[in-house]
This record gives structure tokens, C-alpha cells and sequence, in this order.
């Protein structure tokens, strides 16, 4: 019997990392709740409209910025990434909804949810925003000051947020949203890379966020992969979309290994196969959309 659990395990293990380095085409939210007086942090897939909070929380999330050409920034498709979710009491409580239910709390009506980025230190350089051209291995390194990444909420009250590749410190943002009368959170925000105002360099930025609300402590460091391409004209060295995607997964899984703490299998089994399961699939899934949408959007 032990045999066979340990066997199921693994055999868990396996599916999930190879359904990391093929990609997914599900979209996770950045799914936030609470425990005592801690923001906990799961991913949330807006089409089944079900939450994970996998062992260890969730701390990677990918998604694209798209653009034609080199007159503009590459910004994220419509309804925008990341997006952000909370949701009321009884959403948490039912297992058909938030993976594992009874266990965390909602969130207090009429609060507002705030961020910062965080700088990130790989090797010798400490900087908030990393590229990696997706060539051999995965190898984020400091990107010239006119590269730019900015996060804009659109529409009343909208503001935009950014970094560039000279900030190297905690750069305070904004208000996500406040939250409804039981807790809930619901919006997205736009991504846009750019180089002095152009296109930028096709390939994956990495930035990394802190949550924030008043009654809570920060949430761990939120580390956040962007896959920069023109769907139209891919560049080396990918030879075509299918290549661009299995970079992607991979750069998600080095941030995954080396800046995000990941808990060790041993941990993670105590929480029971099935919770191991979900969990795993969500923490190693890709948060994007089909490239397919997001050529559509651009047409």
C-alpha cells in the first residue's frame, strides 16, 4: 500500500512538471485571502471560476505583453494581466469553489488592496525587472535604464504604476481596488513594455510585486514572468511560437526554483495526494492567455 501511494505520487509529480514546460492555457488571477492576520496568496481560473491555494501558496505567475512592429510599447491583451481576486466567506467554504475550503477567511469589506514592487537580487544584481532572451539556459539579467514596465488600472480613477531598469528598491504603488461588502476583489490591470518608447526586446521580464492591506502583514514576494512578442514576426532565437511557449515555461520554472520558495515533496504530502495534486497543477501552470486570443485582440 505504501508502494503504491508513493508510486501515485510521483507519477503526480511527473504530469505536472511536464504540463509546466508544454504551457497552459489557462489564465490564473492572483487569488488572495486571508489567514489570522496574513494575506495568503492562491491563483484563481476565471473560465471554471475556481480558486487553488496550493501548500507553500502560489508565488509565480506568467502572462504576455503583444505588439506589431517598433513604433510602440507591447501591452497586455484585453481584459488585461495580472488580474487580481478575493471572494466572499461562503466561496471559500465550498469545496466545489476554493481548494482547500474551510480553512481561510474573506478579506474585510471596503479595504483597499495595495501593492508595491519589490527589488529582486539574482547573483550580484539587485534590480526590479530582469530579461532573458530565451536563449539556452534560463538567465535573467539587468536590462539599460529606457527599458520600462508599467501597470495601468483604465477607466475612472485609473493611474499607472512603473519600474524601469535603473530602479533597484521598494517602489510603493497604489490601490488595486477596494473590497465589496463581503470581502470580493475583481479587476485586472494592463501590462506595456517598452524600450524609449518603442517596441522592446522580444523575450521574458520578471518583476516582482508585495500585496498589502491595512490589518494584514504583506504577502511573500509575487514573482510575475512576461513573455514579450510580436505573434506576426517572432525573432531569434525562437523558430516559432511553439518554441517561444516551452521558453516561457521554462523561465516560470527557474523563478519558480530559485527565487520562490517551493515546498519540499515530503511537505507537500502531508497535505494529502489530492490537495498535492491541485496544488502542484496551479503552481506550475502558466497564468496567459491562448496566443490565438491575443491575436485576435490585436487585429
Amino acid at each position: 500500500m505504501k508502494t503504491s501511494i508513493i508510486r501515485l505520487f510521483a507519477a503526480i509529480l511527473v504530469a505536472c512538471f511536464a504540463s509546466s514546460i508544454r504551457g497552459e492555457t489557462i489564465h490564473y488571477d492572483v487569488f488572495v485571502t486571508g489567514s489570522g492576520t496574513s494575506l495568503v496568496i492562491g491563483g484563481y481560473d476565471d473560465d471554471a471560476t475556481t480558486a487553488t491555494i496550493p501548500a507553500g501558496q502560489m508565488r509565480v505567475f506568467g502572462g504576455e505583453v503583444v505588439g506589431s512592429g517598433s513604433a510602440s510599447p507591447y501591452q497586455s491583451a484585453s481584459p488585461g494581466e495580472p488580474g487580481f481576486r478575493a471572494v466572499n466567506q461562503g466561496s471559500l467554504n465550498n469545496p466545489a469553489l476554493t481548494t482547500p475550503a474551510n480553512v481561510y477567511t474573506a478579506l474585510p469589506a471596503a479595504t483597499p488592496l495595495t501593492f508595491s514592487f519589490l527589488p529582486i537580487t539574482i547573483g550580484s544584481d539587485t534590480r526590479n525587472l530582469f530579461y532573458w532572451n530565451g536563449a539556452g539556459s534560463v538567465a535573467f539579467a539587468p536590462v539599460a535604464s529606457d527599458v520600462t514596465l508599467d501597470l495601468s488600472k483604465l477607466g475612472f480613477g485609473g493611474w499607472t504604476r512603473g519600474i524601469n531598469g535603473a530602479s533597484a528598491s521598494v517602489i510603493s504603488g497604489t490601490s488595486i481596488q477596494d473590497t465589496g461588502s463581503g470581502g470580493a476583489v475583481h479587476t485586472h490591470l494592463f501590462t506595456s513594455i517598452g524600450s524609449a518608447g518603442q517596441a522592446p526586446d522580444q523575450g521574458f521580464y520578471l518583476y516582482s510585486l508585495q500585496l498589502e492591506m491595512t490589518g494584514y502583514t504583506s504577502s511573500d514576494p509575487l514573482y510575475f514572468v512576461f513573455g514579450a512578442l510580436d505573434p506576426g514576426a517572432i525573432q531569434a532565437p525562437f523558430g516559432n511560437l511553439a518554441e517561444f511557449e516551452t521558453a516561457h515555461g521554462l523561465a516560470e520554472v527557474w523563478v519558480e526554483d530559485n527565487l520562490a520558495v517551493v515546498p519540499e515533496p515530503s511537505s507537500l504530502a502531508l497535505a494529502g495526494i489530492g490537495a498535492v495534486g491541485a496544488g502542484l497543477a496551479a503552481l506550475r501552470s502558466r497564468q496567459r492567455r491562448s496566443r490565438q486570443k491575443a491575436g485576435k485582440n490585436l487585429a
